[in-house]
This record gives structure tokens, sequence and C-alpha cells, in this order.
């Protein structure tokens, strides 16, 4: 049994002008005790279940506090922040059973669940003469909860050819729901929905190399994210969604000498667009392109 708390003190200032000369000053001040309490059963000598609760927060940041209109050049929006925004108060409960069935082989699946009190969103809004605006808000609560599945296992099991090869996966499906304050739901075009920036899914997955010496290995890695809110709609406007995107990277290293090693990495092979849609409006669409790197690294 592993138990503790933290207490949290925090005071913060924002002291900004808008390009109107305006002051704005905002402050606050918060203090919060966050405890947690963890048990680890040991089933036998490859398996275990943990549990754990805690208590945890997210403080806005300075730009979400500052009630300052700056404009966003990638698409033209205005950006406000709220300085009636509070924290973010987060209770967790976590269960997770773990096989660990050789050395540097894994198998575990978790259950989690979270509660939000007064998480902050991100609302797009209409200000009327064409400009639109996204604002920072809290809500009233929110729920998340789901499940993640973990698996490492190198490839021996196939053929000893491929001992030095190992598969590793890590999947987590989730479920989300925003609570709305009252006087707040008239406004909203969508009462249901997911939270802010919250995906349905992470996928992540990977294969590694190894050599028997050591001196040389390989890794190809993929993930994946679902769809996700990037801004809430305020009525009549629908939600901006930040379409799913699949990312491929690569990196090698092999030992030339006993001081000399050469890289490789090969980063968003798939060059897969980041795409933001409203409605049957497609508000961004670009590339970043692929990165390819090489080198060298001398050790003494």
């Amino acid at each position: 049994v592993i138990g503790g708390a933290r207490y949290e003190s925090d005071r913060l200032e924002v002291d900004a002008f808008s390009t109107l000369g305006s002051p704005v000053y905002t402050k606050k001040k918060w203090n919060d005790v966050l405890p947690s309490l963890a048990l680890n059963v040991k089933l036998n000598e490859t398996q275990q279940l943990r549990l754990s609760a805690s208590r945890t927060l997210a403080r806005p940041e300075y730009r979400e506090l500052s009630p300052i209109k700056s404009r966003d050049v990638l698409n033209g929006d205005d950006t406000e922040g709220n300085e009636n925004l509070s924290r973010t108060n987060v209770t967790n409960a976590d269960l997770r059973w773990e096989w660990y069935p050789g050395s540097g082989q894994v198998l575990s699946v978790g259950l989690f669940a979270k509660k939000f009190d007064l998480p902050i969103e991100r609302v797009y809004r209409a200000a009327g003469s064409g400009t639109r605006v996204v604002f920072y808000t809290n809500a009233e609560s929110a729920d998340n909860y789901g499940v993640e599945l973990e698996v490492r296992k190198d490839l021996a099991f196939l053929a000893n050819a491929l001992a030095p090869f190992s598969v590793f996966t890590n999947i987590t499906a989730m479920q989300s729901a925003i609570h709305l304050f009252k006087d707040t739901e008239a406004s909203a075009t969508n009462l249901s929905r997911r939270m802010v920036g919250q995906a349905p899914y992470v996928f992540n997955a990977g294969l590694s190399y190894t050599s028997v010496a050591g001196s040389s290995s390989a890794t190809l890695l993929f993930n994946r994210i679902g769809d996700r809110i990037d801004a809430a709609g305020d009525s009549p406007l629908p939600d901006v969604i930040q379409r799913g995107r699949s990312v491929l990277d690569l990196s090698v290293r092999f030992g030339l000498t006993r001081m000399v090693t050469a890289r490789f990495d090969a980063k968003n092979l798939l060059d897969s667009p980041y795409e933001t849609v409203q409605g049957t409006a497609t508000r961004e669409l670009y590339h970043t392109g692929r990165t390819i790197q090489a080198g060298f690294q001398i050790r003494p």
C-alpha cells in the first residue's frame, strides 16, 4: 500500500495590455490538497494487480486567462481569454492487471475512470460581421472512462532467427461526456458530445530489432489518434473537428567501430494531412512534410 498527499498553493497574476493600450489585470489564488492511494497485489511470480485513486488538477494558462483578443495567423480567427476561469479538479481511479511472462515481455489490461470538475474548454462562436472568436470557459463537469491494452513480445517463439525482433502495441479506447451549466446550454450547438480535445481511441504499435551484440538497433513506430473536437460550437455553429491522423517513424542505429555509431531517422513517413473541419467546411488542411536525418555519434 502506497499513500500520500501533496499540498499546492498557486498564486497567478496576469498583467497585460491590448493593442489599444488598455491594461488588463487578472489575479488568481488556489489552494489544493491532492491525495493519492495505491494498492499493489502480487498474484504470483509473474502477475500483479494494481489499484489506485488520486486527485489531480489542471490550471488555466496565461493566454486563457487574459481577456484580450489576439489574431490566429493560420486561420484568421480571434482568440480571447476569460479572466473568470477556474482551475480543473480531476478525480482518478485505475485498475490494472499485469503479466510478465518473460524478460522484456508484458501483457496488461487496465480500466480507468476520471471525473472532471470545472473542465476548461475551447468554444467557437460567431461574433458578427463575418468574424469568429475562440474563447475559453468552464463546463460544470465531465466524465471520462476507458480501457487500455498493452502488449510487448519477442518473436523467438516463431523462429530462433527472429529472437532479436520484438513487437509492442498500446491501445486505448475511451469515452467522455461533457456536462454544461444550465445557463450555457441554450447557446451550445451540441449538448451531448465528448470533451474538447478527447479522442475516442489512441493506437500505438511498433517493431524493434536489437542485434545480439547490442551494437545495432532499429525501431519502426506507428501512431493513430481518432477524431477530436478542437473547439465546441456555439449555436448555430457546429463543433470544430480535428480529423484523425496516422504517423509512421523509423529509427536505425548501427555500430561502425567501437567508438563510432551511425544513425538514421525518418519521421512522418506517411505525411498524413492535418485537417480541421466544421460541418461541411474544411477550415484547415496542410502537410508538414517528411523529415530525414542521418549522422554519426562518436564516443571516447
